[in-house]
């Protein structure tokens, strides 16, 4: 099975986590750290979602209640999981203890055209989470196609001081003159010089451009 490499945009996107334990909040940490709407659903909520929950958006809602609008916070329905769940979210991680309710999350899925994670089950996953190191929308992803997180561990360690906060600073820094190098330089090549020296530049003075001038 081979994985194609691709960044989703997740911002305010429906995304069901369907399990209340430590693996449930680890999922549901990485998906509020790319500004996803979580559901969570489980009969029992772990108390690190809850707290996760309450920092999200200060209010935890413990009943069932359709989901109604996207926003960055985690909203908990503390009940059965029904396959009715999954309808209209964007993706689904099935993180139970139950290898055989995963299962059938995982088909559900598949069948209605959701993509779907299922803990520690590669067989049944239509995507699956890298390990990664983020610094704001600075991102390096690893991924060993399931077969090895501990080599991705790895390599997302050696990453670290690599891909440094001051690098997350300068790619915004980057994306705010975008739009102004690209009309102040006509050619793709004049433009590509152009990131090129500003980005050399910041590096090599650790200082961000605006404020060298």
């Amino acid at each position: 099975m081979a994985y194609f490499p691709m960044f989703v945009d997740l911002t305010n996107q429906p995304c069901l986590v369907v399990g209340g334990g430590t693996v449930a909040y680890r999922k549901v940490r990485t998906l509020l750290d790319f500004d996803a709407a979580v559901v969570v659903v489980a009969e029992e909520i772990c108390d690190s979602i809850v707290e996760l929950a309450a920092q999200a958006d200060n209010r935890v809602e413990l009943q069932t209640k359709s989901f109604e609008e996207a926003g960055t916070y985690v909203k908990l329905r503390k009940k059965l999981f029904e396959e009715t769940d999954c309808d209209g979210m964007t993706i689904v991680v099935a993180a139970t203890d139950d290898i055989f309710l995963n299962h059938r999350i995982a088909q559900y899925c598949k069948q209605n055209g959701i993509m779907v994670n299922a803990v520690d089950q590669k067989e049944d996953c239509s995507f699956i989470f890298p390990s990664y190191r983020k610094e704001k929308n600075l991102v390096a992803a690893f991924s060993s196609g399931g077969n090895s997180p501990v080599l991705t561990q790895y390599l997302k360690e050696k990453e670290k001081p690599i891909l440094t906060p001051f690098l997350g600073e300068l790619n915004e820094y980057m994306g705010e003159i975008r739009d102004t190098v690209i009309r102040e330089y006509e050619s793709e090549d004049e433009r590509k010089r152009a990131f090129q020296e500003i980005a050399k530049a910041a590096i090599e003075s650790g200082i961000l451009p605006q404020k060298i001038m």
